[in-house]
């Protein structure tokens, strides 16, 4: 993908919906598929959702992989444990799309020169409106992607009031396998995910991806973001440009 992508830019050839949507991808799949003790941990069978399991299993390192499936698995269980059921009151696939595509810009399959978040929420739009999405689906997906490591959005009253309940429920979920803390989600429950979709590396692994883009190309961290501010902790002796750098910079003088 080159830098000067737009949003509508054809990505190719749509992906051919698998027999299953973990089949092949999930080693432990097949088991729980037929009563294993991972049974009750199933995924959306819809064509998006197939499509969009068998594209992250062909684009996505295994790990990051993991990470997009295990979002899912949480964010659906701390719905569910604060009375949220899927079909009720959120719609399963939008969130399972969210969780799926929302680190797809860390791949070289949806890379350019934005922050990963913003190359991920361009590239879920086109991969839904190439698929005759055009509703508003596509500005749920959009806007949850490109938000998802600004916790403050998802964590002001009126933005959960306003905005689709999506939006918070995959961020939860996202948040949840990132970091663990204060999580909603069971022990137990947590363990069986961990056993279907081991981390390898967890969030630690999908920090260096950050940083690596960022030492490859300086226009996907920049100053005052989250991978320009993970770049500069971890490497300080690079050039960092400053809030009053910019100020001096500004056009008025002041």
């Amino acid at each position: 993908m080159t830098p000067s992508l737009s949003r509508r830019t054809a990505l190719g050839a749509g992906l051919a919906a698998g027999a299953g949507m973990i089949t092949g991808l999930v080693p432990a799949a097949a088991a729980a598929a037929h009563g294993g003790p991972d049974a009750d941990l199933p995924f959306p069978s819809t064509r998006l959702a197939r499509e969009a399991a068998r594209l992250i299993g062909e684009t996505q390192e295994v790990y990051l992989r993991n990470h997009s499936l295990r979002s899912f698995l949480f964010a659906r269980e701390a719905a569910a444990r604060a009375g949220r059921l899927p079909g009720r009151d959120y719609d399963e696939e939008v969130v399972f799309l969210i969780c799926a595509l929302h680190d797809m810009g860390l791949t070289a399959h949806a890379n350019s020169d934005q922050r990963f978040e913003m190359d991920g929420a361009d590239f879920a739009a086109r991969f839904l409106e190439q698929r005759g999405v055009t509703d508003h689906r596509v500005d749920t997906v959009w806007d949850a992607i490109a938000m998802h490591t600004t916790r403050s959005f998802r964590d002001s009253p009126v933005f959960q009031r306003r905005r689709p309940p999506e939006i918070g429920i995959a961020q939860t979920g996202i948040s949840v396998d990132l970091m663990g803390t204060n999580s909603p989600v069971p022990p137990d429950y947590a363990d069986r995910v961990h056993r279907l979709l081991p981390r390898l590396g967890g969030a630690r692994a999908v920090t260096d991806a950050i940083v690596a883009q960022a030492l490859t190309n300086p226009r996907k961290a920049p100053a005052a973001t989250l991978p320009g501010e993970i770049l500069h902790q971890r490497h300080p002796e690079l050039p960092y440009l400053t809030w009053d750098m910019l100020l001096d910079s500004n056009a008025w003088g002041d």
